[in-house]
């Protein structure tokens, strides 16, 4: 693919923002004693059992503590936010890299060149992971959500390869997602089973 016309690609995974946005304030509207608090409040302890597997076991509590939806949500809910801030900081990662592509066309080698516009598509595919994440979610399919999102991290990975030996532009991105994707991973591994809390 042309690097300049992978730039322009539309973004596609701002529709998932939004079903996760109404799915968490349905959420939130339909709460009972399913394991979440009052609205409006954090619960830390639920936040804390969310994250116990999480090899990043700070950045996984800060992410959901700081993160407004938490207020009043479930473990359930809380997978829902962490796949939400993951696809949300791969969207992020994503317009950095066209952004790259667009601004620096005449400056950037040609193997960089062809490692971003390679990193662009991999990181549409880990949103399309992301996406696959929030339909098993939804069926409380969470062996399902732990394969795409694994194969998210394997996105981040490829994009690191991408380059033919020179640095990553974005090893540093890469990393922050792979992070945001084992918060996932492990929120869903504090799930019970088949969705009962």
């Amino acid at each position: 693919m042309n690097p300049i016309a992978a730039a322009a690609a539309p973004f596609v995974f701002l529709s998932t923002l939004s079903v996760l946005q109404f799915v968490l304030v349905a959420g939130h509207e339909s709460q009972g004693t399913n394991g979440g608090s009052k609205a409006g409040v954090v619960n830390m302890n639920l936040i804390q059992q969310a994250c116990q597997h999480a090899p990043h076991k700070d950045l996984c509590i800060n992410t959901l503590k700081n993160d407004p939806n938490s207020k009043g949500a479930d473990l359930t809910g809380l997978a829902y936010i962490s796949i939400r801030l993951a696809g949300a900081y791969a969207s992020e990662v994503d317009v950095h890299l066209r952004s790259l592509l667009i601004n620096n066309a005449t400056t950037l080698s040609p193997v960089v060149q062809q490692g971003v516009a390679d990193c662009i598509e991999h990181y549409s595919d880990a949103n399309e992971q992301l996406d696959d994440c929030v339909a098993a979610m939804s069926i409380k399919n969470y062996k399902d959500v732990e394969l795409w999102v694994t194969v998210a991290i394997s996105d981040a990975d490829n994009c690191d390869n991408s380059f033919s030996g020179e640095e990553s532009v974005v090893l540093q991105k890469n990393e922050a997602f792979r992070q945001l994707c084992n918060n996932v991973l492990a929120v869903v591994k504090a799930l019970p089973p088949h969705g009962k809390e």
